[in-house]
């Protein structure tokens, strides 16, 4: 699953910009609707003036008479021109036209138009256009002006804003991000929760998390509590089960004793072995249910004390061979995972060894990236196809023969509930059984 900032910061991004396109391009117009009202209301302006001027002789010809006179309309081609039109004739032009002649509009008494058009240079044009009336006749009075100095302050203006706008925008992204990461900020609890759980520091997650995400979290605490509770009700149940069986196998093993029973050329061997049979199934089933497999909950236990502790138990047990059980045991280790399990592992593998050893057993454990753990014996080892037999998935070896398969079932079954890898060979160092277990990192 792709993490939850991600989207969210694009998404962000996204609206801001869009957010931030949409304000640019309307203040872009907005303001070029302001300057050309503005530009056009000082053309009206003048063309009103001019019209105050304007008068006709006896011979109806149109002069002006200005006592104040814009000295722009004076300079030739200077971007600010007027032409004066009665009827249809152009009566009167700007001397900044020079020889030019505006192309005017068509206006009629008291209205205006303003149009963009082109200049005497080639420049943009604002042309304001207005009817008036003068003693019966019709006149038409246009003034324009160059729009190109005001473009240019126009456009230094939006590059100014367009930068301030991106350093808001910037900013802006800074901030929301934060907002954003401090709002996930209990999610990074959950995960740092779920970590600690992964160690065995804890064994619930802990429940300050958003009400969104909080029936998860309680959901898989009741999980969690409800996997202990069936583990630890399995394993009471199998010890009562036990403890049942116990008292029933022991007036079977008298019945068996009996001295008719034994006498028996048939019924006798045959109960012997029946019971036997029935003993090792239920100690390896019970074995087996007592594997908790996988990650439990609690702190990771140091494999030193643990095995030093079940090497001593074997002296022991195996002190009229005088054994000598070596252990290499690396600063540090520790197992992630139940103690049962462990000692359950450990203790086949071991018990295996001694069992075969002429006179060494040698364990050795480290741990880099991964856990690992070898038992090595000098006794007389297994052959080829004994090791190609262990080596296969499924091969009960406590079922087939004797040997080196006693335990090793259930230690594999172990081993595979924690992903963890056993392989069988040959003892470089001691020269008998070797079993080398991999514990997948982490």
């Amino acid at each position: 699953m792709r993490s939850l900032l991600a989207p969210l910061v694009g998404g962000l991004l996204l609206s801001l910009a869009v957010v931030f396109g949409v304000q640019w391009s309307i203040v872009q117009v907005a303001i070029d609707e302001v300057i050309h009202e503005y530009i056009a209301g000082e053309l009206a302006q003048d063309a009103d003036e001019l019209f105050s001027g304007l008068s006709l002789d006896p011979a109806r010809d149109a002069s002006l008479a200005l006592a104040h006179f814009d000295p722009h309309y004076l300079a030739p081609l200077s971007g600010r021109y007027y032409q004066i039109q009665l009827d249809r004739t152009t009566a009167l032009r700007s001397p900044s036209l020079v020889r030019e002649t505006l192309a005017m509009p068509t206006v009629g008494q008291g209205q205006r138009s303003v149009t963009q058009v082109v200049g005497p240079k080639g420049e943009a044009l604002l042309l304001s256009a207005t009817g008036y009336a003068l003693q019966g006749r019709r006149v038409t009075i246009a003034v324009g002006g160059d729009l190109t100095p005001v473009r240019a302050q126009f456009d230094r203006l939006m590059a100014r804003y367009t930068r301030v706008s991106l350093i808001m925008f910037a900013l802006l992204v800074v901030l929301q991000v934060g907002i954003v990461r401090l709002a996930l900020s209990p999610l990074r609890r959950v995960q740092a929760d779920v970590g600690r759980l992964e160690e065995g520091a804890i064994d619930q997650l802990g429940e300050r998390v958003p009400s969104e995400v909080l029936p998860l979290v309680r959901e898989v605490n009741r999980l969690l509590a409800l996997l202990a509770l069936r583990l630890r009700r399995s394993r009471e149940a199998l010890g009562n089960l036990a403890h049942a069986l116990k008292a029933p196998l022991t007036v079977l093993t008298q019945l068996a004793d009996d001295d008719h029973v034994r006498r028996h050329p048939v019924l006798g061997p045959q109960i012997d072995e029946q019971l036997q049979i029935l003993r090792a199934r239920i100690d390896s089933e019970l074995r087996r249910a007592r594997v908790a497999g996988g990650r439990a909950g609690g702190a990771p236990l140091d494999l030193r004390p643990e095995i030093e502790t079940l090497v001593e138990t074997l002296r022991k047990l195996h002190r009229d061979r005088r054994l000598d059980i070596v252990c290499r045991i690396g600063p540090g280790v520790r197992f992630r995972g139940d103690r049962e399990d462990l000692l359950e592992l450990c203790g086949n593998l071991l018990d295996n060894a001694c069992k075969w050893a002429r006179s060494r057993v040698l364990v050795t454990v480290r741990q880099d990236d991964a856990l690992q753990l070898t038992v090595e014996d000098d006794g007389p080892g297994c052959s080829p196809d004994d090791l190609g037999r262990i080596a296969q998935r499924g091969v009960r070896l406590d079922e087939a023969t004797e040997g080196h398969g006693l335990g090793l079932a259930i230690a594999s079954g172990i081993a595979a509930s924690y992903g963890a890898e056993l392989q069988f060979g040959r003892s470089q160092e001691l020269g008998g059984f070797e079993v080398r277990l991999s514990f997948p990192a982490g």
